[in-house]
Parts: structure tokens; sequence; C-alpha cells
């Protein structure tokens, strides 16, 4: 499924390049492959769905998670769904999206989310809410805590992620191998080879190694890292925000009790806990919400109904 979508982005983009601006119809949604470029020079992607009108009050900036492309669950389906009722909808790639997911830092990456915003803007949204999945639950906040954007109105956490710390020491084997990763990281970076790269285990068995250069290692998931939004929260701002997971869900910084903490950090955010449909039983699809797309959906569009966001 993943390639069938890689190809058809492929397909969108050479007709793109061939076409600047070209928009393909979804019924009444235009569909469109947009980019921006950063004040450093490097050019982000990602997928715009306009809505019938071509106009909308509320824009949505959706932001995925680790190692995750802009055409990537759950905001495939989503932007669409959203934009059908009305809200524009942009998927975007950060500078480390994909396999450049340890190659770039956390704070530069996280900016990169105001390019998104700004496109929005300039096609006229009134008001932004910024959606994360995955990682992208990390991204979002820390782009608020750093620049208090006030054009921002609301936060969407998909598979919200607690403190990437310990769930990095639960990844390692235990804290004993973790302390051991993070002295060969410090090390390399003591030794000039900060930007050398190491791997470490998956974030769930069977998956993807995760592969890091030593300093963003440290920036990500050492024991000095900011990624940890049960901190993060603490300094968003007075914003409504809503954290949907599965109990399906196995990755580890998703895990209890991080709903407690993200909770207790602060009270604007209210956290859904989906029914269990697995009897107990976990699988990294929950983690991306498969099969439950339409649950989803409609606790994201009954929960901006009741905050007038339409």
């Amino acid at each position: 499924m993943k390639v069938l979508r890689f190809v058809f982005v492929v397909a969108l983009a050479a007709l793109f390049l061939n076409a600047p601006g070209l928009a393909l119809a979804q019924g009444k949604v235009q569909l469109e492959l947009v980019s921006a470029k950063t004040a450093d020079g490097i050019v982000l992607y990602g997928l715009l769905w306009t809505p019938a009108g071509g106009k909308a009050k509320t824009g949505v900036v959706a932001v995925p998670g680790t190692y995750a492309e802009f055409y990537d669950p759950p905001f495939d389906w989503m932007g669409q769904k959203l934009a059908e009722n009305g809200y524009m909808v942009v998927s975007m790639n950060r500078r480390d999206h994909g396999l450049e997911f340890g190659y770039h830092n956390m704070e530069d990456s996280a900016a990169d989310q105001k390019y998104f915003i700004d496109m929005l803007m300039a096609r006229g949204a009134e008001r932004i809410i910024l959606a994360g999945h995955s990682y992208g639950t990390v991204t979002v906040p820390y782009y608020m805590m750093a620049t208090k954007d006030p054009r921002v109105k609301a936060m969407l956490l998909f598979a919200p992620l607690g403190d990437l710390r310990p769930a990095s020491v639960i990844i390692c084997g235990g804290k004993e191998k973790y302390d051991a990763v993070v002295a060969k990281a410090k090390e390399m970076v003591a030794a000039g080879k900060a930007k050398e790269a190491f791997t470490i285990p998956p974030m769930v068995p069977g998956g993807r190694p995760i592969v890091n250069t030593a300093e963003n290692f440290l920036n990500k998931r050492g024991p000095d890292s900011k990624a940890a939004p049960i901190e993060i929260l603490k300094h968003v701002g007075n914003i409504p925000m809503l954290g949907i997971r599965d109990p399906g869900d196995p990755f580890p910084a998703t895990i209890p009790p991080t709903q407690e903490r993200l909770m207790a950090a602060n009270p604007n955010l209210e956290y859904v806990l989906m029914p269990d449909v697995r009897q107990g039983k976990t699988t990294p699809a929950a983690h991306y919400f498969v099969g439950r797309d339409t649950e989803v959906f409609k606790i994201t569009l009954d929960w901006l109904k009741k905050h007038k966001f339409e």
C-alpha cells in the first residue's frame, strides 16, 4: 500500500513539475502538490486539500511522525475528509521527514511548520489548527512553546507521545543498554564524529531500526532531550487541544501512564482513549488507526464543532 501511495505521489509530482500550481479535483475538493522553501534553502513538499468554493476560514496544518511522509496515514485520508467538511488542509513534510529523520534536530524541524502556516494564511485562512501524529505530537506543541504563534488556535494530537527519553530506554532494552548508547553518542561527538550515524533498535519489535547521527540521537532521545510533551504542554499557552489514542497502540512513548501525565501537564487537553476492540492485544497498525478512520474522524469533527472551529 505504501508503494502504491508513493507511485501516486511521484506521478502527481511529475505533473506538478511540468505544470506548477496544478490542482486535481477529487469530487468537489481540490488536491494540489505544494512546496515551501525554508530560510536556509531546504525545499519541503506537502499535499493541499482545498474545499469546495476554494476558501476556508480554518486551515489545518497536518504534521506526520517518525519516518513518515506527507502522503502517509492518518493524514492521507483525514485531509480529504476534513476538506469535504469545509476545512483547508495541508499535510506537510518537515526537514526530518522519512529517512531524513535522524539527520536534523528537533528545533529546526519544528520551525518548518511555520512555512505551511504561512501558506494557508496566504490562501485565505483566518486561523490555524496544528495537527500532529506520533512524533508530530512532539514538534507541534514544541513549535507553539517556542513561538507562541497567535495564528494557531488549537492542536490535534493523534497517537500523542509523552516523553521520548523513557521510551528510548525501553527501545534500547533497559537503562544499562540505553546508558551505553548515550555514552557512545557522546564519545562520537567529542571525537568530532557528531554527524556520523549509528542505529538503535526499532520502536516496536519487527520494525525498522532507528538511524541517527550521534548529535541528533542526543538531541531527540538523549537524557537532556527536550522531546518531552509532558513538559512542553506546560508552556504552549491557553488553547484547546484534543488527543486521541487507540489502546492497541504498542509504541513505547504512547503507553500508560502517558495519558495521565499529558493531562496533568495542561488542563486544556481533552484526551480520548478509544474503546478496546482487540481484547487487550496490541499491534503497530493501531498507532495509525488502521480500520478505525471513521471513528477517529467523528471524534475529531465533533470536537472541532464543539469548539466552533467550523
